[in-house]
């Protein structure tokens, strides 16, 4: 998947116990948090679905505007896509605004970020 100009750009995947991040540092750390925070609906398995998100944060961490998903692969079972992508529009709402250090709020302030959420089998 070619990146987008000028974004900042990461996979999130589901994953049990995944460690809560308390203070956001890092862009890496970003991803991590999120995906700390998202939770796959139940039942799903590893639907094959992938959902890409494209969304700004204000300095404070909280999401600046609507988020725009941009891509979304169907898996196998149609009757998951909306509880799917309800899970990824959740986990902003339950996330944010995110604990972003004062030094990182203004760096990242206004400039893109791309969530691409996949909910596969892992190679």
């Amino acid at each position: 998947m070619p990146s987008l100009p000028e974004s900042l750009n990461g996979i999130v995947r589901p994953q049990k116990d995944a460690p809560e991040v308390p203070r956001i540092d890092r862009i890496r750390d970003v991803f991590r948090a999120i995906q700390a925070c998202w939770r796959p609906p139940r039942g799903s398995g590893y639907s094959g679905q992938e959902l890409t998100i494209r969304l700004s944060f204000k300095r404070s961490g909280e999401v600046l505007g609507l988020p725009k998903i941009t891509y979304y692969r169907a898996g196998s079972e149609p009757e998951q896509r909306e509880p799917f992508t309800r899970s990824v529009r959740e986990a902003f709402v339950r996330c944010t605004p995110l604990p972003f250090t004062d030094s990182l709020g203004g760096a990242v302030a206004g400039r893109p970020f791309v969530f691409r959420f996949v909910d596969s089998q892992p190679m």
